[in-house]
């Protein structure tokens, strides 16, 4: 077993994803779908393939239904060259249904959730994350209750935490343990109204790095000695928008590895990580999978 550079926890699932001319308006009415496929999801499926993309070892800590799509989730990911260990689950495995619009808009529907996960499997799960945490060189914590209690452990043991808080507003009480057990926040600034001012809160009471996605408009972020940068939305005809914001992710951390961790993105390298994010994130756009590697 190859030994991680990078532990990610959190969610696999099964996508059905529907594009749509627009999203729909909030009355009763009837819309005719442009297309629709079932595709691997999970915002940490998604890191973890595009960290393999980039030639980063990555092993995927994500929970596992008994049923035959989590044994196709498991093994997909399993081929695209990502080492994962799977926390079973009892019943069916998270499915999602996404509505895409032309405009790259999403709207996620949790058609079924992960299945809550059993003590004995939950205390594997700890020491596979001990285990992997002796020589990984950063952990990506990702929003779900597998990675929620498993901070203890991240906390304790990992060099650098890395955190995705999605679409935070600043104020939802169910991120707070991971904003504080985080180095590094990444987040996208859909609900946030000043995301520059709170990139820099957070750099102000220690974070080592802090990255804005902002759609069309491209990233920001702020490094831990204040320094500020900003980059264009990559140009590329957008196959499918799904796992972009991952692969941005996995590109900003793949690069903070190759010059020695997140408190080393000031000034210059801190631009380049941001554009490495946007290359990966063009790699993302131009497949309808959630990454080149299952194509």
């Amino acid at each position: 077993m190859t030994e991680p550079e990078v532990l990610v926890v959190g969610p696999t699932s099964e996508n059905l994803i529907v594009a749509l001319d627009r999203l729909p308006r909030p009355e009763p009415h009837t819309v005719f779908a442009q297309a629709s496929t079932t595709a691997l999801g999970g915002t940490s499926a998604g890191k973890a393939l595009h960290l393999v993309d980039q030639g980063v070892a990555a092993r995927l800590l994500t929970t596992q239904g008994d049923d035959a799509t989590g044994e196709s989730l498991i093994a997909a990911l399993r081929t695209s060259g990502v080492e994962v260990s799977a926390v079973r689950t009892t019943g069916p495995s998270e499915r999602h249904l996404n509505l895409m619009s032309a405009r790259g808009e999403r709207v996620s529907i949790y058609l079924q959730a992960a299945a809550e996960i059993e003590e004995e499997e939950l205390r594997r799960a700890r020491a596979t994350a001990r285990e992997a945490l002796v020589h990984a060189r950063a952990v990506f914590l990702d929003l779900a209750e597998l990675s929620r209690a498993l901070i203890p452990e991240v906390t304790a043991l990992a060099r650098e935490v890395w955190v995705d808080v999605h679409d935070y507003d600043g104020a939802e009480a169910f991120h707070r343990p991971f904003i504080e057990a985080a180095d590094v926040i990444l987040m996208n600034g859909d609900r946030m109204d000043s995301p520059s001012v709170y990139l820099r809160s957070l750099v102000e009471d220690g974070k080592r790095l802090a990255v804005c996605t902002l759609g069309a408009r491209g990233a920001i972020a702020v490094g831990s000695d204040g320094s500020f940068a900003r980059v264009e939305a990559p140009t590329v005809d957008v196959v499918d928008p799904n796992g972009a914001g991952d692969a941005f992710a996995a590109g900003v951390m793949s690069h903070a590895l190759r010059v020695g961790g997140a408190g080393y993105l000031t000034g210059d390298a801190l631009w380049e990580a941001l554009e490495a994010g946007s290359a990966q994130a063009a790699r993302a756009l131009s497949t309808r999978r959630l990454s080149p590697l299952l194509d």
